[in-house]
């Protein structure tokens, strides 16, 4: 074998070495949040539960609203409406619909994310990866029971294409990066602010409402749906909803995929933004 032959073997290899390096801390990571979260298996038999009561008062509410309309409305029948519920019940535990831990804006409030700061690892994928590993873990035995209970009403509408079920798999994954990175962003404020609870607590109340989780965006008043359309929060929820239950077919479906991983890109800059200036500033402040 040549020396230059040599080299360009070891080039890919090299290459790929380098990849995996960089890739398998966050991988397991991701497998450590997981796990962590597996172990609260009690809490999710309870958060099922009562997702399932909220799930069929929601069901009650809604479907009363579909029938003083006339049966439709926003383009939702009463099927659609019903796999809206479930699915988007499903998913509250992974998009951190209730706010998270906090356990970061802890971290940078009394101080221990100077210790992050020291690891051979990024802070924000870091934090991510741990959150989205969790995440994932959730929609085990929450979003599947409640997927079941919700088929065992005999209404819930599926989409018929076979290519909307791996679209919406990938729209479901996007919407827990998403997500995740949104919370990352305001847990990260705490660089600037003393107690992050109360831009926790607004986020909480304002964004769940604009991604949907109580009523779907179709039902919104035209000038509202466009707010929640032209923010990240319009395409956590719905998109993999819609995909899932039919309601936009695997075209549309490909496209809201798209905007969905634009925005997952757009928030990841922001956070990457915010902890390096609050990294300036915890320097400057001696810490």
């Amino acid at each position: 074998m040549t020396s230059q032959h040599a080299t360009a073997v070891s080039g890919p290899t090299a290459l790929l070495r380098s990849v995996r390096s960089i890739v398998l801390p966050y991988a397991r990571l991701t497998v450590a949040g997981f796990r962590q979260q597996s172990t609260y298996l009690g809490a999710a038999v309870a958060g099922v539960f009562t997702n399932a009561v909220f799930g069929f008062i929601k069901m009650a509410i809604l479907l009363a609203t579909l029938s003083g309309a006339g049966g439709a409305a926003g383009g939702y029948t009463p099927q659609l409406m019903v796999s809206y519920i479930f699915l988007s019940q499903g998913m509250l535990t992974a998009i951190g619909a209730f706010g998270g831990d906090g356990s970061l804006a802890e971290r940078i409030r009394n101080g221990d994310i100077a210790i992050d700061f020291l690891r051979p690892v990024d802070v924000q994928f870091a934090t991510l990866a741990t959150a989205i590993g969790g995440a994932i873990y959730s929609l085990i035995p929450r979003a599947l029971p409640l997927v079941v209970i919700g088929a065992a009403t005999s209404m819930m509408a599926w989409a018929g294409e076979a290519a909307a079920y791996p679209l919406g798999v990938l729209s479901v994954l996007l919407s827990i990066v998403l997500a995740q990175a949104l919370l990352y962003c305001v847990q990260i404020l705490g660089f600037w602010v003393v107690d992050t609870r109360g831009i926790q607590m607004f986020y909480v109340v304002a964004g769940t409402f604009l991604m949907g989780m109580f009523v779907p965006v179709g039902l919104f008043p035209g000038w509202l749906a466009r707010i929640a359309e032209y923010t990240p929060f319009g395409w956590i929820l719905m998109p993999p909803c819609d995909i899932l239950s039919g309601r936009i077919d695997a075209a549309a479906g490909l496209t809201a995929v798209a905007v969905q991983a634009g925005w997952s890109v757009a928030v990841l800059a922001l956070g990457h933004a915010l902890t390096l200036a609050g990294r300036r500033r915890l320097e400057v402040q001696g810490g």
